[in-house]
């Protein structure tokens, strides 16, 4: 069979270049490593966005004078609203709690009174909508707003566009990391099959003077470069893992708190493309190998 035919010839010739076969390697290697490190940091990029939206928290300050009637509108509005994923209700003794849990039992020890208003926790579902959501309760009776202004709600406006924005250009420039380095991977593999074809040019030379057709010859060198790309992702995938077990196990044996990263899976990555780091630079790899040296040889093999 031809394809027993081809892939003895990409063996052999990678045993009779086996130099040029360790470089082929060690291009993909390197390439599919930072490929890998970019999927990486744009997997825990994400996570950490999703973890900033879902703290994204209205606050709705209810006055003193609030009747029982307004309370109760206010919250059949909250209940009403579908943009909103949950609520809670924080009574003044729940405030006060918490006040003196942060701030300790000598600053409000000597109070006559409890000064903080009940207030409402809205989370939503989607940040995005926070200030649309917000907008709906400044004008609400049961609210504790000074006169003239919304401050019965409370919410990090600027903070929530200024995160939303960063999120998004961080997302965007993930992905732009992502093409310009596996085009780079393309070329520099290229670059290493041409060598390689270069390397054995009179081996070619035979071949087409015998009458060998361009696909002929091309056959055994896209197989050479798919096994060295497979070869390469997958050291590499297995190098990346290693690299992100041993910095998330660092991280949270260590005092930073706000720097915990999840480790990708090998395997299967649940909720996430792509599907794990091991299948994904396995066939990113073979890919990149295989089209490296298709271009390599269109180019030589149009002389």
């Amino acid at each position: 069979m031809r394809l027993g035919f081809f892939l003895s010839e990409a063996f052999g010739s990678m045993r009779r270049n086996w130099v040029m076969a360790m470089a082929a390697v060690i291009t993909v290697f390197i390439s599919t490593a930072i490929l890998g490190a970019v999927l990486v940091t744009r997997d825990n990029l994400n996570q950490g966005a999703t973890s900033l939206k879902n703290r994204v928290l209205i606050e709705v300050f209810i006055k003193d004078g609030a009747t029982d009637e307004q309370k109760a509108t206010l919250e059949q509005r909250i209940q009403s609203i579908p943009e909103i994923k949950s609520y809670q209700y924080i009574s003044k003794d729940e405030a006060l709690r918490r006040f003196r849990k942060r701030f300790g039992e000598r600053i409000v020890q000597n109070l006559p009174i409890n000064p903080l208003p009940a207030s409402y926790e809205i989370q939503v579902k989607d940040a995005n909508q926070v200030d649309r959501v917000a907008r709906q309760f400044f004008d609400d009776p049961a609210v504790d707003n000074d006169p003239g202004t919304h401050n019965g709600v409370k919410y990090a406006r600027e903070t929530v566009r200024k995160m939303l924005g960063t999120i998004n250009l961080v997302g965007i420039g993930m992905w732009i990391a992502t093409g310009v380095f596996a085009l780079a991977a393309v070329l520099l593999i290229s670059t290493t099959v041409r060598l390689s074809i270069f390397a054995r040019r009179r081996e070619v030379e035979i071949m087409r003077l015998v009458g060998a057709t361009n696909w002929f010859i091309r056959w055994p060198f896209v197989l050479e470069g798919f096994i060295t790309g497979l070869i390469g992702a997958v050291v590499a995938a297995g190098f990346v893992w290693l690299c992100n077990w041993a910095l998330a196990n660092w991280l949270e044996s260590s005092d930073i708190d706000f720097l915990q990263i999840r480790v990708f899976s090998m395997w299967w990555q649940s909720g996430s493309w792509p599907a794990g780091l091991l299948p994904t630079l396995a066939v990113l790899g073979a890919a990149l190998g295989a089209l490296g040296s298709m271009v390599a040889l269109r180019r030589y093999l149009k002389t």
